[in-house]
């Protein structure tokens, strides 16, 4: 730790809010030992309810994002630019593919990803 020219040591910073976006969670990328059930019964939450499910999360997710904005997917509009904006994700990522080098495997998990988003206003 830097000592300043009093001799103190200065007290350690601490994290910020943008330190955040340095981590990288390892649980969601570690590969899958068994295989999966075939039929697995929802968790229940504290509430009695069952847990969301993972499409059911991402869409309150990005609603937030949206509604942070004084926007909502719910609207008919907002929705329409929203899978627009996808289409033409989906587009580039083609083209990244055709042009650029993206692997095919590389391709289908963002095409995959990007359908999974076009579907949250129909989550909602």
């Amino acid at each position: 730790m830097p000592v300043d020219p009093a001799g103190h040591t200065p007290p350690p910073v601490p994290p910020g809010p943008d330190d955040a976006a340095d981590i990288i969670h390892i649980g969601a990328r570690r590969a899958r030992t068994t295989a999966p059930p075939e039929h697995q019964e929802p968790t229940v939450g504290a509430n009695g309810q069952p847990d969301p499910t993972p499409e059911q999360k991402l869409a309150e997710i990005i609603q937030g994002m949206f509604l942070e904005e004084h926007r909502t997917l719910t609207d008919p509009a907002t929705a329409e630019a929203y899978d627009i904006t996808l289409r033409a994700m989906l587009l580039m990522v083609d083209g990244a593919t055709a042009r650029a080098g993206l692997s095919e495997e590389h391709h289908q998990l963002l095409r995959s990803l990007m359908q999974q988003a076009r579907q949250v206003p129909g989550i909602l």
